[in-house]
């Protein structure tokens, strides 16, 4: 294998540490809400499980991450982006910008763009910077570079799971990492980034409890899923609501206090992804179901969430967040799910001392 330096181990050393200053202003980490709900397990092994395991989500795939082909699919990402440019050569520098950068077709198996930039721009970005904000507030030197190697790896070990068995070219990968990944990094170490998508345009963090079954190896309930929400004058309780990652889902919330509020959506959900070729070379196309949502939140801080999908796929998930119940001065987050893909499974996680919590499952 050769041993030449990827492009990405440039790169990102230059952008996070012209970020390093002191006493920046926090726009994303909310210190105040550290003792409930979502921001609770804000931390860097619980952002890495999410981001790294985040597929897994998808029905087809096993959740057996002891067992999953973890050096083949490291080969795989290594040989595509040490050497970038000779990967989007062998695809074609044409294709390559046409599906991967400016694909803007609306459709299930062209949208490109929306995963790209939603997800790896503006989600990873708006990550980065809040777990940055996190390392700053707990006394770590450095934190910006902190952050953007935690990101950084659990980018990479997403491409790794995604790989799975495929060994051969995958610009799609190339794309993420180095043009998407990098440029949310980018946005987000500057003022105008972090103020306009903490302010104008305000995106946050609800993502499920990871938890790991001892009995079959399985790690259940990892992903990623991002929320934007915005108060208009104009609308008195109400907000407009997005809810995006695997699930794709619209709606409102409504403020039923200075604290709390409850939001209601309606959309899709992203129940399997088809392993496809598209001139001979990879490309992975979703397949969607319907699904539903209910959330309850403090000072957007998510408390309680539950996700219903169907009628393709029926399943039942409900997350509920550490502060709301309460046994013995300890308030642990609880998960259950119902479906037809995975059966039954229960979790408890105590995420304020560890970052994973302890699930059983009855698969189908």
């Amino acid at each position: 294998m050769s041993l030449r330096i990827p492009l990405l181990l440039i790169l990102l050393p230059v952008l996070v540490l012209t970020q390093e200053q002191e006493g920046k202003r926090y726009y994303f980490y909310r210190p105040e809400n550290r003792a409930f709900g979502s921001e609770s397990q804000v931390g860097p092994a619980t952002v890495f499980l999410n981001g790294a395991y985040d597929m897994l989500r998808n029905g087809g795939h096993s959740k057996d991450i002891l067992r999953w082909p973890y050096a083949g699919g490291a080969v795989h990402v290594w040989k595509n982006i040490r050497d970038p440019f000779a990967t989007i050569s062998t695809f074609g520098w044409n294709e390559f910008v046409h599906q991967e950068i400016f694909n803007f077709t609306i459709g299930v198996k062209n949208a490109e763009f929306v995963p790209n930039i939603a997800g790896h721009t503006i989600g990873n970005g708006m990550i980065y910077a809040k777990l940055a904000e996190y390392f700053d507030h707990s006394g770590y030197p450095l934190p910006y570079l902190w952050s953007g190697l935690t990101t950084t790896a659990y980018q990479v070990m997403n491409e790794i799971i995604e790989a799975e068995y495929y060994r051969g070219i995958n610009v799609d990968l190339v794309a993420d990492i180095y043009i998407f990944n990098l440029a949310g990094i980018g946005i987000f170490s500057t003022e105008w980034g972090q103020q306009f998508f903490s302010e104008t345009l305000p995106i946050g963090e609800w993502s499920p409890q990871p938890m790991f079954e001892p009995r079959t190896g399985f790690l259940q309930n990892a992903g990623q899923q991002n929320y934007v929400r915005k108060r208009f004058r104009a609308l008195g309780r109400w907000s407009p609501f997005l809810y995006y990652g695997v699930y794709n889902l619209f709606g409102a919330s409504y403020a039923l206090d200075d604290e709390h509020s409850i939001t209601v959506s309606a959309g899709r959900v992203v129940n399997k992804l088809k392993d496809g070729r598209l001139r001979g070379f990879r490309k992975i196309d979703p397949q969607l179901d319907g699904s539903a949502g209910l959330f309850w939140d403090r000072n957007g801080s998510l408390m309680t969430s539950l996700l219903l999908t169907g009628p393709g796929l029926y399943n039942m998930q409900l997350n509920v967040y550490p502060g709301v119940f309460e046994f013995g001065g300890v308030s642990p987050g609880i998960y259950l799910a119902v479906g037809e893909w995975d059966g039954f499974i229960a979790g408890i996680t105590f995420s304020s001392y560890f970052p994973l919590g302890i699930g059983y499952g009855q698969q189908r």
